[in-house]
């Protein structure tokens, strides 16, 4: 199989299931967004596989070689919209600061739990 087929394979692999995500999520009638159950069905697929197909192999690796482009569009829409958003600049610095502190720290909080509790596993 050529390369380009086995992307393009790939890349179908990776759009049919966030639609089946969509689709389960609509059928079951849940607040679920569709890409959650779509990446939840791709990872049990992966899973049941235990290996990559090298069709999805190819079509990530070409995705992430390529994820600057991806990035582009958010990027000249960030800058765009600089100059509505200068009124609320400090509030928003500040906002972003004062997240990614509680985020870090509680992340750290997490991750220090987890440590105690695998340490008191393993003295048991």
């Amino acid at each position: 199989m050529s390369c380009t087929r086995s992307v393009l394979i790939g890349l179908l692999a990776l759009v049919i299931f966030p639609l089946l995500g969509d689709a389960l999520s609509r059928w079951l009638r849940v607040s679920v967004p569709g890409s959650f159950w779509g990446f939840l069905m791709l990872s049990l697929a992966l899973g049941v596989l235990r290996e990559v197909p090298r069709a999805l192999s190819s079509a990530s690796a070409w995705l992430l070689n390529h994820l600057a482009l991806f990035l582009l569009p958010s990027l000249v829409a960030a800058v765009v919209g600089l100059r509505f958003v200068a009124d609320a600049m400090l509030l928003l610095v500040v906002t972003g600061l004062l997240v990614t502190v509680l985020m870090a720290v509680g992340g750290s909080l997490v991750v220090s739990a987890l440590k105690d509790r695998q340490e008191s596993v393993d003295d048991a």
